[in-house]
């Protein structure tokens, strides 16, 4: 195997504002875009060529991947004039597919582990597909997989079919979405029309017999909406550090202008060309991106700061995600909580002295280009 499939069609709609400018695979992740981080696990794994399955935004992928030469990989697009569904963007990338078996996987969650050992599993069976699955304790958000002892799948029920009055409350494997299909899979899809994998064809395929599944280990994150995208960089930064051949607590780039008089709370991942003024207390579970800006005596924690945002003196910030080209002037006040973060999108203006406190019940959220002149709690 050497292919793979990414979908990158979707609109990212509950992680806007974030995604009001750029598609929700290009959302970072530990300071690259997601969908990047599930390229360079693939090329680990052997995979040479990818096809990105796009069609909202496209051309923002296309020119920041291009023809894949920088990663070292050779890339492929399909483009979706309309929306045809998981098996529709499948079948539009049959020519680049047919000839062996491919992953597939969706552009938009966090995952950190070895495809090769999924790979090796499908080596020894011979359906049609192996879908990684996950244990979780709350299936009814997810596709779950009914499967025999040997990993068989009997049924695949997506969410609206699943009753857990019948399965009661037990923890059931679910689709983490990312699969191992055989080229056999075309001949099921019908060309030109939208089709569901996950509702139309994997149901058909499991009573047939023709599909198993595989339990990955790890971190594995849906990114759908804007609390779980910080949680999932969190995961990830301290999964890394976590696997690195040292004591090291953070990961931070040499290039970073750090003032004696800082705290650094494990963990903190900083990325390049970043000043950090005097007497700032950074962390813990902080990500902060290239060519930022901070001030003095500002504390933050349990956020991400994207690229080229300048944060000024006497700050603020805790459950918060600040975009690119964000500005916060001096003695601001960003404060979220565990499910309703405060997220700033690109290019924002907060005014001095500003504070943005969400209620229990409510996210606080700022668009594109917004400047913030009064106090949002």
């Amino acid at each position: 195997m050497t292919k793979a499939l990414i979908l990158s069609g979707g609109w990212g709609t509950r992680l806007r504002p974030l995604t009001c400018t750029i598609p929700k695979t290009l959302v970072p992740v530990g300071n690259k875009p997601v969908i990047e981080r599930l390229m360079l696990l693939l090329k680990e794994a052997g995979v040479k060529e990818i096809v990105l399955a796009v069609s909202v935004m496209s051309e923002y992928l296309n020119n920041y991947f291009g023809n894949g030469e920088k990663l070292g990989l050779i890339l492929h697009y399909t483009n979706e004039k309309s929306p045809m569904g998981t098996a529709g963007a499948l079948k539009l990338a049959e020519k680049f597919l047919k000839d062996d078996n491919f992953f597939m996987i969706n552009g938009d969650i966090i995952i950190n582990f070895d495809f090769k050992k999924m790979l090796e599993s499908h080596k020894r069976d011979e359906e049609i597909g192996l879908i990684a699955s996950r244990i979780v304790e709350d299936p009814s958000r997810y596709g779950v997989l009914i499967s025999d002892k040997n990993k068989k799948i009997e049924k695949f029920l997506e969410k609206e079919n699943f009753n857990p009055s019948i399965y009661g409350k037990l923890e059931m494997p679910i689709n983490a979405g990312i699969y191992i299909l055989e080229p056999r899979i075309f001949q099921y899809i019908q060309a030109n029309k939208k089709l569901s994998l996950e509702r139309d064809i994997f149901p058909l395929l499991a009573l047939e017999g023709k599909l198993s599944h595989y339990p990955i280990k790890g971190i594995w994150k849906d990114i759908g909406l804007p609390f779980q995208l910080l949680e999932g960089n969190i995961l990830y930064m301290n999964d890394v550090i976590k696997k690195q051949n040292s004591e090291e607590k953070n990961i931070i780039d040499n290039t970073v202008q750090l003032d004696p008089s800082v705290k650094i709370k494990s963990s903190v991942m900083i990325g390049k060309n970043v000043k950090l003024g005097k007497d700032n207390i950074i962390g813990p579970n902080v990500i902060i991106g290239e060519n930022v800006e901070i001030g003095n005596k500002c504390i933050i924690k349990d956020s991400l700061i994207y690229n080229n945002v300048l944060i000024s003196d006497n700050t603020q910030i805790s459950k918060a995600i600040i975009a690119d080209h964000s500005i916060i002037h001096h003695n601001a006040t960003l404060q979220g909580n565990k499910e309703n973060i405060v997220i700033i999108s690109s290019y924002v203006q907060i005014n001095k002295n500003i504070k943005l406190i969400s209620p229990p019940n409510r996210a606080i959220s700022v668009c594109h280009n917004e400047i913030v002149k009064t106090d949002r709690i």
